[in-house]
């Protein structure tokens, strides 16, 4: 504990006054006894007694302050690792089944089996792609020999790749995932890569490679989380791979139960917790390190409204504590009261100065302990609120990020040939529909169901619901989808309840179906939000602590909710200052809620790169985190 005390500058001086006040103590009492011992036994007795008292005192608060300060900087670091590092890897659970599902386009098959598709038409189809999943900064199209037939970075002049990965892409069904320097991207330091073999009746005609934007993501998930007091890193068992300060030394070895001290910071360490099974590359962690951000408490003003709150934040040894601090300086009270009498009854003058020099003290002490109480609580506090202000911003980070995926999914399913084409006739076919739909939903299981729909807004086909083929999309985006001509667009219904969700609220994405610059029709995907949003409350909600967590838009109304209690549709009795429309930033209160205390915090919806930012759809929703006191 003591080679943490240079971290926490006001626990030093807190046991530096108190060390002083207790020499002091023990140098009055010495003279005390030299001098007035045998008019005032009793009092000295009291004296030394009092002394023991302030030396135990001494060392259960400076070990309570420094464990308290200790925690939080820890829990606020650990915090932040785990985000960092969770966030990527769910980033990249959904890549591996990019690449999987590209693999099979038809569009890239045609290519590679026949010379019918022109070297212009796949560029175009790639960059189509690559508008819509901004994540990737490479798409690259081998043949089994490692020619590269086609790419997308016209800044990447690949020929011909040597990578032993493509080998070993083209002997597996399944994905292959790595980070290192390869020859696909030579310019590149390092690359997150992932391949996967295309195949054509059964036969291997290629590999698909895709690029990830690692760096650039990681610097979002930084910017998101790193103060001016920390820098949050990713690290694998070599060293740092991606760094919010390059000052830090990317030689240094990290592990999951890495952790050190120095004067000035202390760094934490942890491993992802993984997505639906999915860790990413072995040994990643993330990494956070930090320092103490100690500001000035005060002792009096708007803080003493709130003490009665911040002592019931506190647990029971921080409040036997502070009731023993408070019995030490009500003892050497009495010591002086005592002293007076003695003084007064037997005119023992020599007593003044001892008084005077022991009130000294007890002053001196009081100011430290307050001091000390205040930081507790100022600690509890924060610690508490940093809890819920981190769980409100990963709730709604991953929610953007998860429903950035589904701006992007429709889109691109719109483009399908197959879609296109059939949609374009009179007569499509409707079980090759159904069936690639049914194919595509298998694989992306965060949608009930998948349709289709023609220009008078009949579904043609559906994935699983076979029940409302023949019926209409009658809602108000209809007619944005069909008199839509940019394949960069796409429309969100409203969160309502919906009978192609049970009769249950959802979101419904939906893109424009258009062939030879002609629209023929939609595609629209119901997006599971009850499960979906739910799971995400629960892994981004507070480990040991009680309340719930839910997501609302910013007329109250509930999307999701962890407590049974509160119902989706439902309508919040809460403070406006939660919802605040052009708020940016984080906000909490202490409240009231059906009969109970609890301290919340309200994140907006920021976005997530292109998503809510630049593509003109506007959605204001609000993550809100209840935990119990």
């Amino acid at each position: 504990m003591n080679k943490a005390l240079t971290l926490f500058p006001f626990v030093k001086k807190t046991m530096d006054d108190l060390i002083d006040q207790s020499k002091m103590l023990n140098k009055v009492t010495l003279t005390g006894k030299i001098n007035a011992l045998d008019v005032a036994a009793t009092l000295f007795e009291f004296t030394d007694t009092t002394t023991l008292l302030f030396n135990e005192l001494q060392t259960e608060l400076i070990d309570a302050l420094l464990e308290e300060n200790l925690n939080k900087l820890n829990n606020e670091l650990t915090s932040k690792s785990q985000i960092a590092i969770n966030i990527l890897i769910r980033n990249l659970f959904q890549r591996t089944a990019d690449v999987g599902f590209l693999a099979t386009d038809k569009t890239i098959i045609d290519f590679l089996i026949n010379d019918t598709i022109a070297l212009e038409t796949m560029q175009s189809r790639l960059v189509e792609y690559a508008n819509k999943y901004t994540v990737y900064n490479e798409i690259v199209i081998f043949d089994t020999k490692g020619n590269a037939k086609v790419n997308l970075n016209p800044n990447n002049p690949i020929v011909h790749s040597s990578d032993k990965n493509l080998q070993l892409a083209l002997s597996t069904d399944d994905y292959v995932e790595y980070y290192a320097h390869s020859d696909i991207f030579k310019s590149q330091e390092k690359t997150l890569i992932y391949l996967q073999k295309i195949v054509h009746n059964n036969s291997t005609v290629g590999v698909l490679c895709l690029c990830f934007k690692f760096e650039d993501e990681l610097e979002r998930i930084f910017k998101g989380l790193v103060t001016k007091h920390e820098m949050i890193a990713v690290a694998d068992k070599n060293g740092l791979m991606a760094s919010s300060n390059t000052r830090v030394k990317k030689s240094v070895k990290y592990n999951e139960s890495y952790q050190y001290f120095s004067q000035t910071e202390i760094a934490v360490t942890t491993k992802t917790s993984g997505y639906q099974g999915y860790m990413g590359i072995s040994d990643w962690y993330g990494i956070a390190v930090g320092s103490s951000k100690e500001v000035a408490v005060p002792l009096d003003q708007e803080e003493d409204t709130k003490k009665e709150k911040s002592i019931n934040l506190l647990n029971q040894k921080l409040k036997d504590i502070i009731e023993k601090a408070d019995d030490l300086v009500d003892d050497l009270g009495d010591v002086i009261i005592n002293g007076e009498l003695i003084a007064a009854k037997g005119r023992v003058y020599v007593l003044s100065p001892i008084l005077d020099n022991l009130r000294i003290i007890s002053t001196s002490l009081l100011e430290t302990i307050q001091a000390s109480v205040y930081n507790l609580e100022h600690l509890v506090k924060e610690s508490l609120i940093n809890d819920v202000k981190m769980s409100s911003h990963l709730a709604i980070d991953i929610m953007d990020r998860n429903l950035y995926e589904r701006a992007n999914d429709c889109r691109w399913w719109a483009l399908t040939p197959l879609f296109q084409q059939e949609l374009s006739t009179k007569e499509p076919d409707a079980k090759a529909l159904n069936e690639t739909l049914l194919y595509i939903n298998d694989l992306y299981t965060v949608y009930t169901n998948l349709y289709l729909y023609d220009t008078q807004g009949k579904i043609i086909a559906s994935s699983h619901d076979q029940s409302i083929i023949g019926k209409s999309v009658t809602k108000s985006y209809l007619s944005k989808v069909l008199n839509n001509n940019n394949t960069q667009n796409y429309f969100v219904s409203d969160f309502e309840s919906s009978e192609f969700y049970e009769q249950k609220a959802t979101y419904i994405y939906n893109a424009t179906i258009r062939l030879d610059d002609k629209t023929v029709g939609g595609i629209g995907i119901v997006f599971d939000s009850e499960v979906e949003f739910q799971a995400i409350l629960e892994d981004s909600f507070p480990s040991n602590k009680k309340g719930f967590s839910l997501f609302a838009d910013a007329n109250k109304k509930v999307i999701a909710s962890t407590n049974s209690s509160i119902k989706i549709l439902d309508t919040l009795d809460i403070s406006d200052a939660f919802f605040v429309s052009n708020s940016t930033h984080a906000v909490h209160e202490f409240i009231p809620f059906n009969d109970k205390d609890y301290i919340v915090s309200s994140v907006p919806s920021l976005g997530y790169r292109e998503y809510k930012t630049e593509d003109n759809y506007t959605n204001r929703v609000f993550a809100l985190t209840f935990v119990e006191i």
